[in-house]
């Protein structure tokens, strides 16, 4: 019997850079690399051309729509794949969704699991929507040369004693938080997660009551894009929780981004909000999202906001499964926790 797949894609920003933080000069070391880590049990494919393409920002960023797009649609097509990984988030991908044959989730026999986040938000909430689909709201592991440059960063601003440049600490740590992601994304796949639940305060509104909760939506300037489009429905807010979060822009583009949803009534058809990190370089943007969000709630709104450090461009992040009901539990007089059973992400 043959071994199923991990197939990592990159339809996004270029994985060049994450290469050469992990002193790797060709893209089949990246997979060799990804193989070591998941074990014999796995076979990890992947498009190398795919892996190794630059983007040029001055010539529309990258050059292989088709290619791109081509490379997920047979993943979504194959029965030997059980889980998709994108590398990385970054730009150009969102683009390339008309050209994505999601109907071939309709001749699956099999279950298919898929990793991603960011300029992602579009696939992984595609994919959830469907009945032969999981969605995980999760980082690709090139985000951890970021992620843990600006963990080290935080670090040492808090601790005056710290030396080390967040640059090379990111350097030292890299190659076992990558490891470490493969493998719990196996963990994840095989129904032995042993993720812990994730903790959010409540920040606003009353408390929700203990109960199942569907949560939907990832990066905000991202999700805005899909309001309008063929692929609406699968981010239909109705009974749901919004999840939003993003980084590196202005406080005015958020919150234009934020009106795209108050015009598409978004509030008033959701359940509640939780929402993730927000930050631009060093700036955290958090509190002004949330100050945000008293203008563009319906007046008198009563829907509940949640905030959780371990959703966004962050790290330490918690993967978050979309589209499927999760259990969310008080556990203190502000404080809710978010978990699901292991077998929900069981998909080999």
């Amino acid at each position: 019997m043959a071994r199923p797949c991990i197939h990592l894609i990159a339809p996004a920003g270029a994985c060049r850079p994450f290469m050469e933080s992990l002193d790797i000069d060709r893209p089949q070391e990246l997979v060799s690399q990804a193989q070591a880590a998941i074990g014999p049990e796995y076979q990890v494919t992947a498009d190398i051309d795919l892996l190794n393409a630059e983007e040029d920002e001055e010539r529309g960023g990258r050059t292989d729509d088709d290619a791109r797009a081509a490379d997920i649609t047979q993943a979504l097509t194959s029965d030997d794949i059980a889980a998709i990984i994108a590398v990385r988030g970054g730009a150009w991908f969102t683009r390339t969704l008309p050209r994505i044959d999601f109907t071939a989730l309709d001749r699956r026999s099999r279950p298919l699991a898929v990793f991603g986040f960011s300029e992602l938000t579009p696939l992984v909430n595609i994919v959830g929507a469907h009945a032969r689909g999981l969605g995980v709201y999760d980082m690709g592991p090139a985000f951890l040369t970021y992620g843990l440059r600006l963990h080290a960063g935080r670090q040492q601003k808090n601790d005056a004693t710290a030396s080390e440049p967040p640059h090379r600490w990111m350097r030292r740590h890299l190659r076992p938080a990558v490891d470490q992601y493969y493998q719990r994304v196996v963990a994840m796949i095989e129904g032995r997660d042993s993720t812990e639940p994730i903790m959010a305060r409540l920040i606003r509104g009353p408390a929700p009551k203990d109960a199942d909760a569907i949560f939907l939506g990832g990066n905000l300037t991202v999700l805005s894009t899909m309001i309008g489009s063929r692929y609406e429905r699968c981010i239909s807010p109705q009974g749901k929780w919004l999840v939003l979060e993003d980084f590196n822009d202005k406080p005015e583009r958020f919150d234009r981004f934020l009106s795209h949803l108050t015009l598409a009534g978004y509030w008033e058809q959701c359940t509640g909000v939780l929402l993730g990190d927000f930050h631009q370089n060093d700036r955290d943007l958090t509190s002004a999202l949330a100050a945000m969000l008293h203008y563009h709630l319906p007046q008198g709104s009563e829907l509940p906001v949640l905030f959780s450090d371990r959703i966004g461009h962050t790290w330490p992040m918690s993967p978050l499964p979309l589209q499927r009901p999760l259990k969310l539990r008080r556990r203190d007089e502000n404080l809710f926790e978010i978990s699901w059973a292991p077998s929900l992400l069981r998909v080999v």
